[in-house]
Protein backbone atom coordinates (compact mmCIF):
# COMPACT_ATOMS: atom_id res chain seq x y z
CA UNK A 1 0.00 0.00 0.00
CA UNK A 2 0.93 3.58 -1.12
CA UNK A 3 2.52 5.31 2.85
CA UNK A 4 -0.02 7.53 4.90
CA UNK A 5 0.18 11.01 4.66
CA UNK A 6 -2.35 11.95 7.21
CA UNK A 7 -3.17 14.52 8.25
CA UNK A 8 -5.27 15.36 5.01
CA UNK A 9 -5.64 19.20 4.91
CA UNK A 10 -7.00 20.83 1.46
CA UNK A 11 -5.87 23.51 0.67
CA UNK A 12 -8.32 26.73 -0.03
CA UNK A 13 -5.96 28.09 -2.68
CA UNK A 14 -6.59 24.98 -5.11
CA UNK A 15 -9.32 24.89 -7.00
CA UNK A 16 -12.31 22.19 -6.84
CA UNK A 17 -11.50 21.26 -10.41
CA UNK A 18 -7.96 19.66 -9.38
CA UNK A 19 -9.98 17.34 -6.78
CA UNK A 20 -12.78 16.05 -9.41
CA UNK A 21 -9.53 15.59 -12.04
CA UNK A 22 -7.90 13.54 -9.52
CA UNK A 23 -11.11 11.53 -9.38
CA UNK A 24 -11.18 10.47 -12.57
CA UNK A 25 -8.15 9.42 -13.20
CA UNK A 26 -8.52 7.51 -9.90
CA UNK A 27 -11.36 6.11 -11.75
CA UNK A 28 -9.84 5.31 -14.95
CA UNK A 29 -6.64 3.93 -13.11
CA UNK A 30 -8.90 1.55 -10.21
CA UNK A 31 -11.10 0.04 -12.83
CA UNK A 32 -8.04 -1.06 -15.17
CA UNK A 33 -5.90 -2.16 -12.29
CA UNK A 34 -7.92 -2.48 -8.97
CA UNK A 35 -6.19 -0.97 -5.72
CA UNK A 36 -3.36 -3.41 -5.66
CA UNK A 37 -2.35 -2.10 -9.11
CA UNK A 38 -3.03 1.52 -9.27
CA UNK A 39 -0.19 3.82 -8.94
CA UNK A 40 -0.42 6.92 -7.46
CA UNK A 41 2.10 8.70 -9.55
CA UNK A 42 -0.13 7.52 -12.92
CA UNK A 43 -2.98 9.17 -11.30
CA UNK A 44 -0.99 12.06 -10.49
CA UNK A 45 0.47 12.37 -13.67
CA UNK A 46 -2.79 11.72 -15.57
CA UNK A 47 -4.84 14.33 -13.41
CA UNK A 48 -2.15 17.04 -14.47
CA UNK A 49 -1.62 16.88 -10.24
CA UNK A 50 1.88 17.03 -8.22
CA UNK A 51 1.31 13.31 -5.85
CA UNK A 52 1.80 16.29 -3.03
CA UNK A 53 -1.70 17.82 -3.87
CA UNK A 54 -3.08 14.31 -4.34
CA UNK A 55 -2.13 13.53 -1.05
CA UNK A 56 -3.76 16.64 0.35
CA UNK A 57 -7.25 15.63 -0.51
CA UNK A 58 -6.82 12.21 0.06
CA UNK A 59 -4.25 10.00 2.95
CA UNK A 60 -3.38 7.07 1.25
CA UNK A 61 -4.40 5.40 -2.07
CA UNK A 62 -6.71 3.22 -0.29
CA UNK A 63 -9.21 6.34 0.98
CA UNK A 64 -9.04 7.37 -2.69
CA UNK A 65 -10.41 4.15 -3.69
CA UNK A 66 -12.95 4.47 -1.31
CA UNK A 67 -13.66 8.10 -2.87
CA UNK A 68 -14.02 6.56 -6.45
CA UNK A 69 -16.10 3.63 -5.31
CA UNK A 70 -18.46 6.08 -3.24
CA UNK A 71 -18.73 8.37 -6.35
CA UNK A 72 -19.62 5.53 -9.10
CA UNK A 73 -22.48 4.15 -6.66
CA UNK A 74 -23.44 7.72 -6.27
CA UNK A 75 -23.42 7.89 -10.30
CA UNK A 76 -25.76 4.85 -10.22
CA UNK A 77 -27.91 5.28 -7.82
CA UNK A 78 -29.27 8.66 -8.90
CA UNK A 79 -29.45 7.53 -12.74
CA UNK A 80 -30.93 4.25 -11.55
CA UNK A 81 -34.16 6.42 -10.12
CA UNK A 82 -37.05 5.91 -10.70
CA UNK A 83 -35.61 3.76 -13.75
CA UNK A 84 -39.17 1.99 -15.51
CA UNK A 85 -42.13 1.03 -13.81
CA UNK A 86 -42.13 -2.67 -14.49
CA UNK A 87 -38.87 -4.94 -12.82
CA UNK A 88 -38.65 -5.84 -17.16
CA UNK A 89 -37.98 -2.21 -17.78
CA UNK A 90 -36.16 -1.28 -14.76
CA UNK A 91 -33.72 -4.47 -15.61
CA UNK A 92 -33.51 -3.11 -18.90
CA UNK A 93 -32.32 0.02 -17.97
CA UNK A 94 -30.18 -0.78 -15.74
CA UNK A 95 -28.12 -3.07 -18.54
CA UNK A 96 -28.23 0.06 -20.47
CA UNK A 97 -26.42 1.34 -17.51
CA UNK A 98 -23.71 -1.21 -17.09
CA UNK A 99 -23.33 -0.97 -20.94
CA UNK A 100 -22.52 2.61 -20.53
CA UNK A 101 -20.55 2.63 -17.68
CA UNK A 102 -18.70 -0.71 -17.38
CA UNK A 103 -16.32 0.91 -15.03
CA UNK A 104 -18.82 0.88 -12.37
CA UNK A 105 -19.08 -3.21 -12.17
CA UNK A 106 -15.42 -3.37 -12.40
CA UNK A 107 -14.95 -0.94 -9.46
CA UNK A 108 -17.67 -3.06 -7.32
CA UNK A 109 -15.39 -6.20 -8.56
CA UNK A 110 -12.54 -4.71 -7.00
CA UNK A 111 -13.84 -3.99 -4.03
CA UNK A 112 -15.02 -7.15 -3.65
CA UNK A 113 -11.72 -8.78 -3.21
CA UNK A 114 -10.52 -5.87 -1.16
CA UNK A 115 -10.62 -6.73 3.16
CA UNK A 116 -13.80 -4.17 4.39
CA UNK A 117 -11.02 -2.51 6.55
CA UNK A 118 -9.11 -1.17 3.27
CA UNK A 119 -12.01 -0.46 1.27
CA UNK A 120 -14.46 1.87 3.37
CA UNK A 121 -16.87 3.79 1.38
CA UNK A 122 -20.02 5.54 2.94
CA UNK A 123 -22.51 2.95 2.12
CA UNK A 124 -25.60 5.44 3.38
CA UNK A 125 -26.38 6.02 0.07
CA UNK A 126 -27.03 2.80 -1.47
CA UNK A 127 -28.62 1.47 1.63
CA UNK A 128 -31.34 4.41 0.96
CA UNK A 129 -31.15 2.87 -3.12
CA UNK A 130 -31.84 -0.26 -1.88
CA UNK A 131 -34.67 0.44 0.44
CA UNK A 132 -36.25 2.47 -2.25
CA UNK A 133 -36.09 -0.86 -4.69
CA UNK A 134 -37.19 -3.16 -2.12
CA UNK A 135 -40.38 -0.80 -1.40
CA UNK A 136 -41.48 -0.63 -4.72
CA UNK A 137 -40.69 -4.89 -5.41
CA UNK A 138 -43.49 -5.05 -2.50
CA UNK A 139 -45.59 -2.54 -4.11
CA UNK A 140 -45.62 -4.57 -7.48
CA UNK A 141 -46.48 -8.00 -5.65
CA UNK A 142 -49.37 -6.39 -3.63
CA UNK A 143 -50.48 -4.73 -7.40
CA UNK A 144 -49.89 -8.43 -8.48
CA UNK A 145 -47.90 -7.31 -11.13
CA UNK A 146 -44.61 -9.74 -9.75
CA UNK A 147 -44.88 -12.95 -8.06
CA UNK A 148 -45.79 -12.54 -4.44
CA UNK A 149 -44.14 -15.54 -3.27
CA UNK A 150 -40.41 -14.20 -4.50
CA UNK A 151 -38.56 -12.83 -1.38
CA UNK A 152 -37.96 -9.27 -2.54
CA UNK A 153 -34.15 -9.11 -1.39
CA UNK A 154 -34.28 -12.11 -3.95
CA UNK A 155 -36.21 -10.47 -6.52
CA UNK A 156 -33.45 -7.59 -6.41
CA UNK A 157 -30.14 -10.04 -5.91
CA UNK A 158 -31.64 -12.12 -9.14
CA UNK A 159 -32.13 -9.18 -11.04
CA UNK A 160 -28.95 -7.86 -10.90
CA UNK A 161 -27.22 -11.28 -11.32
CA UNK A 162 -29.19 -11.88 -14.58
CA UNK A 163 -27.96 -8.82 -15.91
CA UNK A 164 -24.50 -8.64 -15.44
CA UNK A 165 -24.33 -12.38 -15.89
CA UNK A 166 -22.22 -11.91 -19.31
CA UNK A 167 -19.92 -10.04 -16.81
CA UNK A 168 -18.73 -13.07 -15.24
CA UNK A 169 -19.34 -15.92 -17.18
CA UNK A 170 -16.56 -17.73 -17.61
CA UNK A 171 -15.86 -17.31 -21.84
CA UNK A 172 -17.64 -14.16 -22.17
CA UNK A 173 -15.91 -12.76 -18.97
CA UNK A 174 -12.02 -13.83 -20.51
CA UNK A 175 -13.26 -12.98 -24.69
CA UNK A 176 -10.61 -11.28 -25.88
CA UNK A 177 -12.01 -7.92 -27.55
CA UNK A 178 -14.73 -7.92 -25.24
CA UNK A 179 -18.56 -7.47 -27.43
CA UNK A 180 -19.13 -4.25 -28.31
CA UNK A 181 -21.35 -4.31 -31.37
CA UNK A 182 -24.77 -2.99 -30.84
CA UNK A 183 -26.49 -6.05 -32.14
CA UNK A 184 -25.07 -8.02 -29.71
CA UNK A 185 -25.67 -5.40 -26.80
CA UNK A 186 -29.68 -5.16 -28.30
CA UNK A 187 -30.20 -8.79 -28.56
CA UNK A 188 -28.55 -9.15 -24.70
CA UNK A 189 -31.14 -6.55 -23.71
CA UNK A 190 -34.24 -7.76 -24.58
CA UNK A 191 -33.17 -11.22 -23.36
CA UNK A 192 -32.30 -9.67 -19.53
CA UNK A 193 -35.99 -7.82 -20.30
CA UNK A 194 -37.81 -11.34 -21.29
CA UNK A 195 -35.73 -13.10 -18.41
CA UNK A 196 -37.11 -10.98 -15.72
CA UNK A 197 -40.64 -10.79 -17.35
CA UNK A 198 -40.97 -14.36 -17.67
CA UNK A 199 -39.36 -15.72 -14.55
CA UNK A 200 -41.61 -12.83 -11.85
CA UNK A 201 -44.06 -11.54 -13.75
CA UNK A 202 -47.36 -13.72 -13.33
CA UNK A 203 -48.87 -15.03 -16.27
CA UNK A 204 -46.04 -13.82 -18.60
CA UNK A 205 -45.65 -15.84 -22.30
Amino acid sequence: MEPDHSPAVSSTKEPEPTRQRILEAARTEFAAHGLAGARIDRIARNASASKERLYAYYRHKAELFSAVLELNLGEFAEAMAGAGGTLPEFAGALYDHSVAHPEHLRMIDWARLERQDVVDPSWALMDRFHAEQLRGIVSLQRAGAVDSSWDPEHVAALIFGIVTCWNHEPAEALATPPVVDAGTIAHRRATVVRAVERLMVPGAP
